[in-house]
């Protein structure tokens, strides 16, 4: 991308996504069930308004919503973005990535972990994308869960085509690729390492490798490369946005999900001290959630 003296952006890369009709988003549970080391956090120093993207897209993570709240509190010249996400709703991040290409702030990307799925889509936005040495891309077809008879099957084929196309077009505009080999690399599920990236114009730069900022159970995915291993979390328990979210799935109001996930949290480190007699109130009023937990964490 480049802009213009005024600071209007000049596309001849990637521009706005439209999002085709016809496919709801479906918000019914997370899509990545383990995870540790979420952050979603915008701070502001001076020019520069830096914002740290360590969640999946999404409701369960970081909806549209909040990111675009976020952006119109951003007055400087330059957003940071760093990425450490495993994806999650194409819907969300093709919002996110449009929100980004009409702001006015000169949009600098950093990959710092992995940005996949979606999250790779929303690192297209940035005027200068720099990756982790030890990170990666990863490109698919977007893919969903459908209800119906043939005909309704085919509908939902034909709107994720629609889609499929639409990110393919934004990746080879934004790297310069052609747009069929972007296509199959798509089919294939491609997972792309910082030099891969940065050889195929989906990363601009290169920078030093940095420790797991975010840990995500990526076993949804076929392909994951022996690289992210630091980056996985399949034997992670429970954290306290897990046991938030379970609370707010067995009716609870997002106050009162996260009053209890904190002091359940405090709770269990006090135990882990032996004072578990102080907590027993707490945790006979959290047990009659934990089937609900385990239901969240494994389905």
């Amino acid at each position: 991308m480049r802009r213009l003296n005024n600071g209007q952006r000049f596309f001849n890369g990637p521009a706005p996504i439209a999002m085709p009709d016809g496919l709801t988003q479906s918000t019914a549970r997370p899509f990545f069930n383990r995870a540790s080391g979420r952050v979603f956090d915008v701070q502001n120093a001076g020019d520069v308004t830096e914002i740290d993207l360590y969640d999946e897209i999404g409701f369960w993570g970081v909806s549209a919503k909040d990111f675009r709240q976020q952006l119109r509190n951003v007055t400087g010249g330059t957003i940071r973005l760093r990425i450490n996400s495993p994806g999650g709703d194409v819907f969300d991040g093709i919002a996110m990535f449009n929100d980004l290409v009409a702001h006015k702030a000169r949009v600098e990307v950093e990959v710092t972990g992995f940005a996949a799925s979606a999250a790779s889509l929303i690192a297209m936005a940035g005027d200068k994308i720099t990756i982790a040495d030890n990170a990666f891309f990863m490109i698919h077809n977007a893919w969903t869960l459908a209800v119906g008879d043939r005909n309704a099957i085919s509908d939902v084929a034909a709107v994720l085509e629609q889609i499929d196309g639409a990110l393919a077009d934004t990746y080879a505009a934004r790297t310069g690729m052609d747009r069929a080999e972007i296509v199959e690399m798509m089919d294939d599920e491609t997972w792309l390492s910082a030099a891969d990236a940065r050889e195929n114009g989906f990363a601009d730069v290169v920078g030093k490798a940095e420790e797991a900022k975010a840990k995500f159970d990526l076993s949804c995915f076929a392909k994951v490369p022996d690289g992210l291993r630091g980056f996985t979390a399949q034997s992670a328990g429970p954290t306290i946005r897990d046991t938030e979210r379970a609370l707010r799935d067995a009716g609870h109001s997002r106050a009162q999900a996260k009053a209890m996930a904190a002091r359940g949290n405090q709770a269990d480190d006090q135990r882990d001290a032996g004072d578990d007699a102080e907590n027993a109130e707490f945790w006979a009023e959290l047990s009659a959630f934990s089937e609900n937990l385990e239901r969240s964490m494994t389905r």
